[in-house]
């Protein structure tokens, strides 16, 4: 695990994350060793309205490692905000689901996630939508102006979790919810099989923690109901293991 503050500090791990997601934007036949697409999303359980709905320029640059909105509902109106977007494919079905008076934010660090986001949600015409690049760490968005925070395979690649975590909970209002889908250490794997010092930080390996660290952290930065829900079956890694958690911000 880096000791790095920040991916600022961490100049080579966000130089790889840069390079990799920009191929996955502009390149997405590539094969990355994990899954992607309208197939992996299909696998991971997304309602198959939304994905024959949503054109597949949407899907192709979809990397889901599970599938947040089976963490609860979305509410036709509510603000909604997706961090570590990419390519907008959540951010879309979130737009289908909270209609046109809702209100949708997607946030990435790569630029041409972001291009390829927006282009995406005006092919389908989601007014509801706006992409813009930003990290994790540093949000902007006001204080308790946010009815719900979904993520999917982001924040195991941030290298200040702790940060990401409480600029959740600043942007949430009172009962927010937090839906995230991301990548764990396994815990049916042996430690001694993890951590061999050539893990690969942007192929979401080497920042993974162990499912019940993250929900330390989760109550630690000031939820409630933070939980464990599922693991989804989806690998980066014989060590790592997509998993599903909630968390609520205090009213």
């Amino acid at each position: 695990m880096s000791n790095c503050n920040s991916q600022d500090s961490c100049p080579d791990v966000h130089a790889q994350l840069l390079q990799l997601y920009t191929r996955l934007a502009n390149k997405p036949d590539t094969d990355f060793g994990w899954g992607t697409g309208k197939e992996n999303a299909r696998q991971l359980g997304y309602n198959e309205t939304w994905l024959e709905q949503l054109p597949d320029c949407v899907w192709e640059s979809a990397a889901a490692v599970g599938n947040p909105f089976t963490s609860g509902p979305l509410q036709a109106g509510e603000t909604i905000v997706d961090i570590g977007c990419g390519s907008g494919a959540d951010a879309c079905v979130a737009a289908m689901l909270v209609g046109k008076k809702g209100r949708v934010h997607g946030f990435d660090c790569t630029p041409a996630m972001v291009d390829k986001a927006s282009s995406n949600a005006s092919t389908c015409g989601f007014d509801q939508v706006i992409f813009k690049k930003a990290e994790m760490q540093s949000i902007p968005l006001p204080d308790a102006s946010v009815d719900v925070v979904i993520t999917n395979g982001a924040i195991n690649l941030a290298t200040d979790k702790d940060m990401v975590l409480k600029e959740v909970l600043r942007i949430l209002k009172p009962d927010g919810r937090f839906q995230i889908a991301d990548m764990v250490r396994d815990p049916s794997v042996p430690d001694v099989a993890c951590g061999n010092g050539e893990e690969s930080w942007a192929d979401c390996v080497s920042g993974t923690l162990h499912p019940e660290v993250f929900v330390d952290m989760l109550h630690n930065t000031g939820f409630i109901q933070a939980e464990l829900l599922a693991f989804t079956g989806y690998r980066t890694s014989a060590s790592t293991i997509g998993a599903l958690f909630r968390a609520v911000k205090p009213g």
